[in-house]
């Protein structure tokens, strides 16, 4: 994982959406599944916000570093495109996979 301390630095290049990050869990990975993802706000200028997990991954899973990965927001799309249909929502949303739509549906209004 790449050093993030001088992130914010204002001389970085704007990033278009796609070449920010998101932080995908490892378990969403080895089962090529995501069923739950949510975007939240980052004080951090490459972070998309966007955040793609398994769905049943618990505090102790997702406080342990080891278990999650940063990808860059276009390889995310490119493993699973149906992500792109939630990607210009607001921050502070959450989505679950639909299996019988194929599609992630809204949960939350926040």
């Amino acid at each position: 994982m790449q050093n993030d301390e001088n992130w914010d630095d204002p001389s970085i290049k704007d990033y278009t959406d796609m070449q920010k990050y998101a932080f995908v869990t490892q378990r969403a990975l080895d089962n090529d599944y995501i069923g739950y993802c949510y975007r939240e706000n980052s004080e951090i200028k490459i972070d998309s916000g966007w955040r793609f997990l398994y769905g049943d991954e618990d505090e102790d899973y997702l406080d342990n570093p080891v278990n999650t990965i940063t990808q860059d927001l276009s390889v995310v799309v490119e493993w699973k495109p149906q992500v792109k249909d939630i990607l210009t929502f607001r921050r502070g949303l959450d989505f679950e996979w639909n299996p019988e739509k194929e599609i992630f549906e809204q949960i939350s209004d926040e």
